[in-house]
């Protein structure tokens, strides 16, 4: 048990130092910065680097990425919750949200403004990055080994799943660096619903097209909005 928990403790360290260090030299300005092919290039790092460490993680802990979540069974049914789930909270953030927060003075919508440029080259570049990086690297991190196996670990104890569930949620969100309240409130509302789309689940299709289809629609309607 003791070995076990080391290792997830291990990987999880371990990929939260690659999701950082996979942004360092271009957030730098180096490799043509944090915008246009960069941003594809973060995206596709973080999925070659990341992956393989949880891969190795579950082959120590004698699990696969089956165990925790990664199948094809139901995915049109899944994928229709996820982006049913992405498509509500972007109505809930453009209608009521984001304008009444500060609409394009907030930090977060400048900032989406100065990585793409207005242009729409750049919201093509930016789609590897939150849709793999995003949608798909995360959930598996975040979701799929945070939660799926901290709980095999624990021989799937249900104390244990919402336990890992809700700390999963926090650091998420936490990792994501919220500079204020709102951006809390911004990061822990689809945390929590990805989340909830994979103990429902018990799959991780609904919450990686939830969250890529999120990360893809935020970038497309601020470009539209407020450029």
């Amino acid at each position: 048990m003791i070995k076990s928990l080391a290792i997830w403790f291990s990987i999880i360290i371990g990929g939260f130092i690659l999701f950082i260090i996979t942004q360092i030299p271009f957030q730098m300005g180096l490799f043509g910065g944090y915008e246009g092919v960069g941003l594809t290039l973060v995206g596709l790092l973080q999925a070659v680097t990341v992956i393989p460490l949880l891969y190795i993680g579950l082959r120590f802990l004698k699990m696969s990425f089956k165990s925790i979540g990664v199948t094809t069974d139901n995915w049109k049914k899944d994928s229709l919750l996820g982006a049913a789930v992405a498509i509500v909270w972007a109505i809930v953030q453009f209608i009521w949200i984001i304008p009444h927060t500060g609409g394009a003075s907030r930090e977060d919508i400048s900032e989406i403004l100065i990585m793409l440029d207005s242009n729409w080259v750049n919201i093509l570049w930016y789609l590897p990055l939150g849709i793999i990086g995003g949608g798909i690297v995360e959930e598996l991190y975040n979701r799929g080994f945070f939660i799926g196996a901290l709980t095999g670990i624990f021989k799937d104890s249900k104390v244990v799943l919402y336990i890992a569930s809700a700390f999963s949620i926090l650091f998420f969100a936490a990792g994501h660096l919220p500079a204020n309240f709102v951006e809390w409130v911004d990061l822990l509302v689809p945390s929590t619903a990805y989340t909830i789309l994979y103990l429902y689940t018990k799959r991780l299709t609904a919450s990686m097209v939830a969250h890529g289809l999120w990360n893809t629609i935020v970038v497309i309607v601020v470009t539209i909005i407020y450029s």
